[in-house]
């Protein structure tokens, strides 16, 4: 579990260095692939990762 929440913490990271000018761009991205994680699973662990994505995106944005 631990696991999960850093690697999906870190695409969250990721996702908003990689779209710094564009916000909406970025969580458009971090919205499909949980969508996508949660067809492939649950929709628990798609709620569960939009999560960990979203605080990897605040994160980034929050050390700017």
């Amino acid at each position: 579990m631990l696991f999960y929440f850093i690697i999906f913490t870190v695409v969250g990271f990721f996702i908003g260095s990689m779209n710094q000018n564009n916000e909406k761009q970025a969580l458009v991205i971090i919205i499909i692939i949980a969508v996508l994680w949660t067809i492939g699973h649950a929709p628990i662990w798609g709620l569960a990762s939009l999560g960990e994505m979203v605080i990897g995106y605040f994160i980034f944005k929050m050390s700017q």
